[in-house]
C-alpha cells in the first residue's frame, strides 16, 4: 500500500511540476510577443491583387504579404511602395507576365497604382474573367467532339 502511494505521489509531483513549467513557458512567451510583435493571421496579412495579361488574355490573382514586401515609399511621410511581378499559368504555350507597382498609405490601404504588360481587376472583374475563360475553354473541347462527329457521318455517306 505504501509502495502504491509513494507511485501516486511522484506522478503527481510530475504533473505538478509540469504544469508549472508550461505555467512558466506560457508568461515568458506572452513577454516575448509583446516585445517581438505577433504577426497578423489571415486576412490581415496579406492583400489580393488581381491582373488580366493583355498577351495570353489569362486572369491572374496574386497576394502582396503586407509584413514582407512592402518598402517605404521615396516621399517623406509617404506610406510604402510594393513592385510585384505575376506570371501566367502557361495553359496553351503562353507565358506572359504583368509587373504591378502599387502605393501604399500608411494604413496600407491602396493609393496609386500601375500595370505594365497587363490591366487592373477588382475581384468582382477577375470572377467574371474566369467564368469568361471557364467557358471558353469547354466550348473549345466542345468543338473537336462536334467536327469528329461530322467527320463520322461524312465517313458513313461515302461508304453508302
Amino acid at each position: 500500500m505504501a509502495h502504491i502511494i509513494k507511485d501516486v505521489w511522484a506522478t503527481c509531483g510530475w504533473r505538478l511540476s509540469l504544469q508549472r513549467g508550461l505555467y512558466i513557458m506560457g508568461f515568458f512567451s506572452k513577454i516575448m510577443a509583446a516585445f517581438t510583435g505577433k504577426a497578423p493571421g489571415g486576412s490581415d496579412r496579406y492583400l489580393p491583387i488581381y491582373v488580366l495579361d493583355h498577351r495570353c488574355r489569362e486572369p491572374i490573382a496574386g497576394q502582396i504579404d503586407l509584413l514582407n514586401e512592402l518598402s517605404l515609399a521615396e516621399d517623406e511621410g509617404a506610406g510604402y511602395y510594393v513592385r510585384k511581378v505575376l506570371h501566367t499559368s502557361g495553359a496553351g504555350r503562353c507565358f506572359g507576365q504583368v509587373e504591378v507597382q502599387l502605393w501604399l498609405d500608411n494604413k496600407k490601404q491602396i493609393k496609386q497604382h500601375e500595370v505594365q504588360g497587363g490591366r487592373w481587376l477588382t475581384a468582382e472583374e477577375y470572377a467574371a474573367e474566369l467564368e469568361r475563360r471557364t467557358a471558353e475553354a469547354e466550348a473549345a473541347a466542345l468543338q473537336p467532339a462536334a467536327a469528329d462527329a461530322a467527320d463520322e457521318e461524312s465517313k458513313k455517306s461515302n461508304r453508302e
